[in-house]
């Protein structure tokens, strides 16, 4: 009986062992970025990547 009793302690303290890691929780906002900047995240970084991309479908597409 009191390997038992041992066994279920160690389980219950290793659970709250690993529970106590899920204490420091960040909580994000929905659409909000909170990192530092990022200069490819820009509007004009996107209509670039666009620009080029576009330019490489066209030609793929011009050669079949």
């Amino acid at each position: 009986m009191m390997p038992k009793k041992i066994a279920l302690s160690a389980i219950a303290a290793l659970s709250l062992g690993l529970l106590a890691g899920c204490g420091d929780v960040t909580l994000y906002e929905p659409g909000v970025y909170k990192g530092s900047g990022d200069e490819t995240a820009s509007e004009e970084a996107a209509e670039r990547r666009a620009d080029a991309l576009r330019d490489r479908a066209q030609a793929a597409h011009t050669d079949r």
